[in-house]
């Protein structure tokens, strides 16, 4: 089923979203570098990981690595990613 599921966001076009929202929280840690560090002391530990991963798997899709395994295909589901970052980047432009 995974394998359905990940061909639909196994395209130019999602992998081009996946690169450019990837750089952009890429850019937000590190041009906001001390804004970053003074909110992470305040926020759940559990929403920094949350962004983190969600940065990881923004990079591995947008590279355009092929993820064979179905266990890597469940832990680096695009989806989750554009979700996890559009959220964050949706904080982090509003506050």
């Amino acid at each position: 089923m995974i394998n359905s599921v990940y061909l639909l966001v196994n395209k130019g076009s999602w992998r081009a979203l996946s690169f450019i929202l990837a750089i952009l929280l890429t850019a937000c840690f590190f041009f906001n570098i001390h804004q970053f560090a003074s909110e992470l002391r305040t926020a759940n530990p559990i929403w920094v990981v949350l962004i983190l991963w969600s940065t990881v798997i923004l990079w591995i899709h947008g590279m355009g690595f092929d993820i064979r395994s179905d266990l890597g295909k469940y832990l680096f589901f695009p989806i989750f990613g554009y979700l996890i970052s559009f959220v964050a980047l949706f904080q982090h432009f509003l506050y």
